[in-house]
C-alpha cells in the first residue's frame, strides 16, 4: 500500500482556508478606486489618489502627496509628509512625520480606540463613537473632535510643543 494515496486525499478533503491578501498601491501617481473585503492596504510612493470602498483591514499610507478616502477600516496609520485622508470610520489611528490632514470617525471596539498623533504640523479632525485614548506629541498639531452626549469624554495626554486640541 503507497502511503502517499491516504495523504493526499486528506489533502484534498481538508476545507481551504481564505486568507484576505493585501491591496498595495506604489510608485507615483497612480489614480486607483477598490473595493475592500477585509484587505489590509499598503500605499506607499508619492501622489498617489486613491478611493476605497467596503470595510477596509489595516490602511497603511507611507510617503507623501496622497489623496485616500475609505468606508471603514480596521486601523490607519498615515506618515510621511502631506497627505490627506478622509474616511467614514477607522478603529484606531496613528498620525507621524508631517503637515498630514486627517478626518474620521473613531469608532471603540472591545477596549477604548487609541490615537497617536507625532511629528508637526498635521490637521486632524475626528468624530468619536465610543471610548477613546487620545495622545498627541510632537510640535504644532492641531486635534480637534467631537462626539455624541452619550459619549464619554477620551482620555486626553498630549507632550511636545504649541499642540492644540479642542472639543468642536
Amino acid at each position: 500500500m503507497k502511503p502517499t494515496l491516504p495523504i493526499l486525499l486528506v489533502v484534498l478533503a481538508a476545507p481551504t482556508l481564505a486568507v484576505a491578501g493585501e491591496i498595495s498601491i506604489a510608485g507615483v501617481g497612480q489614480s486607483r478606486d477598490f473595493t475592500c473585503n477585509g484587505e489590509d492596504v499598503a500605499i506607499t510612493g508619492q501622489g498617489h489618489t486613491v478611493e476605497l470602498k467596503g470595510s477596509c483591514g489595516a490602511i497603511g499610507i507611507h510617503g507623501s502627496g496622497h489623496k485616500v478616502s475609505f468606508e471603514d477600516s480596521t486601523s490607519l496609520a498615515v506618515s510621511g509628509a502631506q497627505n490627506k485622508a478622509n474616511g467614514g470610520s477607522t478603529g484606531s489611528l496613528t498620525v507621524e512625520t508631517a503637515e498630514n490632514t486627517v478626518s474620521t470617525k473613531v469608532h471603540a471596539g472591545e477596549t477604548a480606540a487609541e490615537i497617536d498623533v507625532s511629528g508637526a504640523d498635521h490637521t486632524i479632525d475626528l468624530e468619536l463613537t465610543g471610548p477613546a485614548k487620545i495622545q498627541v506629541g510632537g510640535v504644532k498639531n492641531s486635534l480637534s473632535w467631537t462626539s455624541a452626549a452619550d459619549v464619554r469624554e477620551p482620555s486626553i495626554s498630549t507632550s511636545g510643543v504649541e499642540n492644540r486640541i479642542v472639543r468642536r
